[in-house]
């Protein structure tokens, strides 16, 4: 079933429109446009432009109801924008991480963080603030099941005498 598209704008003013822009979303909205303008089945349209059908019909809905100002728009993210964090908080986990007293995952520099000033940082902010600064980030990993606990131990006392 083709979709019927509303007569906002001749070929010619949607082609000289995908002429003056550089690629980007709205650029891709257009040639969609233009393709089921041409005559292009919607699957073929989809098909070329390596689209989902969900989007290729969303955009269709959005030009048939306010032409290209509507297709302009993208309203994704957060309505309420990025969180800003203060760098204080960081510098203050990156102080423990320096102290190097015992092991911080990103789970616990999370937990120190909102007992401290009750903010909640998003995981993979916190991963991407950590390796930022320069430190390297390890997950945890689970021990060997058949490791000898006994030599275990011993490793590690040798590892701390060393420090």
């Amino acid at each position: 079933m083709r979709l019927k598209i509303a007569e906002h704008n001749t070929i010619e003013e949607l082609e000289k429109e995908i002429k003056t822009r550089q690629p980007d979303r709205y650029r891709l909205r257009l040639q969609a446009i233009l393709l089921a303008k041409q005559g292009m089945s919607n699957k073929e349209v989809q098909k070329v432009l390596l689209i989902s059908r969900h989007a290729f019909y969303t955009w269709i809905h959005k030009y048939n109801e306010g032409g290209l100002e509507r297709l302009k728009e993208y309203n994704r993210g957060r309505k309420e924008g990025n969180p800003k964090y203060d760098a204080k908080i960081f510098a203050e986990v990156f102080e423990k991480l320096d102290a190097m007293d015992e092991y911080w995952s990103i789970p616990k520099m999370q937990k120190f963080v909102e007992e401290k000033h009750g903010i909640k940082v998003p995981y993979e902010t916190m991963r991407m603030r950590v390796k930022r600064a320069g430190y390297s980030y390890k997950s945890n990993r689970p021990s060997p099941y058949k490791g000898d606990k006994k030599l275990q131990a011993e490793f590690k006392k040798k590892q701390l005498s060393k420090k």
